[in-house]
């Protein structure tokens, strides 16, 4: 249940503090004394930029275009919350009076951080719900009931045992984990491509180290999120056995996926870049995810298959050891033709094709006697099977063709004589009328 509060002497508390604080005229030397610091700030910042530009230049990792976007977005703000900061300090001093300042101050602050906040954030979610989060902040401490607020926010909680759950803890928890989700992705961006820029490594194992990477980076990013705000991690200790539970009947096929892929990065069976066939698939490895093995034909289809696929299917990688690949063609031609003119036909029609190695060399094999064809097959190799295989075999078919058309070389198909031993008597009789009209063709004009 929610604990007492009491919302109305909440809002009577900032009333007051409005009235007390705000509206005093005798405030107004604050508001020229702030203008001053301003325009003092204003003048300082251009006398300094050059001085500021020759010391950010000695950090050599800083680039120019980072540089730049230091000075003009943090230089002024920085000079005059350093002012405001002076002027407080003696104004305690001298027992000068300070709510004006110390409103600007806190305003002048949070647009400091804002402006740091916008060097490493673009301007997207993160960045709107970090400057929210900073000018409420500084609205609070200007009305001095920045700590009353955490005191109302801690006393809207409910209690479940031992565990009590509030709505500033929620806001502490979600505001920290954001920040560490941030932090956690540039880390792990970071330490990618470090991974990813190291010669020693085979791409299978780079990927491996990346996933493991993410996880320990994202998993700690969560575990202290829970720490740091008061959790006890041990609360959590029953949500073992319902995974347990899960894995054993909803995430079978997930699980399977995810060890699937973990044995194809230590195997480095299937790596980026590998020319694999799986089925009616055949295509290049672009990506290994934790799930699926992304595939890209050279129709421009990309395939999702499923890591358990890989380990339970047959599959053909064309560059496991290597990226040799024998392609092979056959070619049949008639029994008239000269075969030793033939192998020469047909080791020309590999000349001069760019893709086709000449270490090893090709080769023209005659295959054997077929039922209407002396069978010869054209053996080459190629080096980058990701280009394609029917592709350079169709170019060197017709190069055969055309070299056979030229010299006069018959590629013979099948032909079949029929022999018809007996045929219905109608039939028997017209062919034997027919036959005897061919013989007598005088006697059947009389």
């Amino acid at each position: 249940m929610f604990e007492n509060i009491q919302l109305e002497g909440y809002l009577q508390l900032i009333i007051e503090k409005i009235e007390n604080n705000l509206l005093v005229w005798s405030n107004l030397i604050e508001l020229i004394i702030f203008a001053l610091l301003t325009a003092a700030a204003f003048f300082l910042a251009k006398f300094l930029y050059s001085h500021a530009d020759d010391l950010l230049g000695k950090i050599k990792a800083l680039k120019e275009r980072k540089k730049l976007r230091i000075l003009d977005r943090l230089l002024f703000p920085l000079i005059l919350m350093i002012l405001i900061g002076l002027y407080y300090v003696v104004a305690v001093a001298f027992s000068l009076p300070v709510v004006i300042i110390s409103i600007f101050g806190n305003l002048v602050s949070a647009w400091l951080i804002v402006k740091a906040i916008t060097l490493f954030f673009p301007r997207n979610k993160m960045f709107r719900f970090l400057s929210i989060l900073i000018w409420i902040i500084a609205a609070l401490r200007i009305l001095n009931i920045y700590q009353e607020t955490i005191n109302l926010l801690d006393s809207l909680a409910f209690s479940s045992g031992n565990l009590r759950i509030s709505l500033l803890l929620i806001i502490k928890a979600i505001i920290i984990f954001s920040v560490l989700f941030w932090l956690a992705g540039k880390v792990s961006r970071i330490v990618t491509s470090r991974i990813d820029s190291s010669d020693g490594l085979t791409p299978s194992i780079k990927v491996l180290l990346n996933k493991i990477a993410k996880f320990l980076i994202f998993t700690s990013a969560v575990l202290f999120t829970l720490s740091s705000v008061g959790i006890d991690l041990s609360a959590f200790a029953f949500l073992g056995g319902a995974i347990g539970v899960g894995l054993g009947f909803g995430l079978q096929k997930i699980v399977s996926n995810f060890i699937s892929g973990i044995i194809i990065l230590v195997d480095k069976s299937i790596k980026p870049g590998d020319v694999v066939e799986i089925g009616n698939v055949y295509g290049w490895v672009r990506k290994l995810d934790i799930r699926f093995v992304s595939v890209v034909t050279r129709s421009g289809k990309e395939f999702l298959i499923p890591n358990e696929d890989f380990i339970t299917k047959e599959v053909i990688n064309w560059s496991y050891s290597d990226e040799l690949v024998r392609v092979d063609a056959e070619v049949g031609v008639s029994y008239d033709s000269d075969l030793r003119q033939v192998q020469e036909l047909m080791m020309q029609a590999i000349e001069e094709k760019e893709r086709i190695l000449t270490d090893p060399a090709p080769n023209v094999l005659l295959m054997g006697f077929g039922d209407s064809s002396v069978n010869f097959e054209i053996r080459f190799w190629i080096s980058d099977p990701r280009n394609g295989i029917q592709n350079i075999r169709s170019q060197v078919l017709l190069s055969i063709w055309d070299n056979f058309k030229e010299h006069d070389i018959e590629i013979p198909f099948p032909q079949r004589d029929y022999h018809l031993r007996s045929l219905p008597e109608d039939l028997n009789n017209y062919f034997k009328d027919s036959q005897r009209n061919e013989k007598n063709p005088k006697k059947d004009n009389q």
